[in-house]
């Protein structure tokens, strides 16, 4: 910059935005280890160096998923909060959006968004565990046991 005044930018900031993305990916790396506090930082601080930073529902949604399963449903429910904002027409984020939800005991809530991911997304299979799913959480059964959870990582 001091060699070419038309530069210009602040490189500190400059800096800052090309680095938020990668705290993105790193936390989504460790919501995939399980390392969900952590992860949570990423995401954070992420939004701290860039606050214009735009991440994308498929990165919330992966926050969610992870968290879920990994027993921090309360904890990443903002995260699939912001993922259905930004994909409220995604089956397979509105899948992991219930999931957090009946982890949390909001089971009617979550009964709608499995019953949504049922008409919009997935094979025969998926399907047919959801509906399963929904008809145990009807009859307020809780079909999430630890090897239910296991098989879904």
């Amino acid at each position: 910059m001091k060699l070419d005044s038309h530069w210009n930018f602040d490189p500190e900031t400059q800096a800052k935005t090309i680095y938020a993305p990668e705290l993105v990916e790193q936390g989504e790396g460790l919501a995939r280890e399980g390392q969900i506090d952590k992860a949570l930082a990423q995401f954070q601080e992420a939004l701290v160096l860039d606050s214009s930073l735009k991440i994308s529902a498929d990165s919330w949604n992966r926050l969610c998923w992870n968290g879920s399963l990994d027993g921090y449903a309360n904890k990443v429910m903002n995260a699939c909060e912001r993922a259905v904002e930004l994909a409220p027409k995604n089956g397979r984020i509105r899948d992991s959006r219930a999931l957090a939800r009946a982890l949390t005991g909001d089971i009617q809530s979550a009964i709608e968004d499995f019953q949504f991911a049922i008409e919009n997304y997935g094979s025969e299979k998926f399907k047919k565990e959801r509906q399963a799913w929904v008809a145990a959480l009807q009859r307020g059964k809780n079909p999430f046991t630890k090897e239910v959870l296991e098989e879904l990582r």
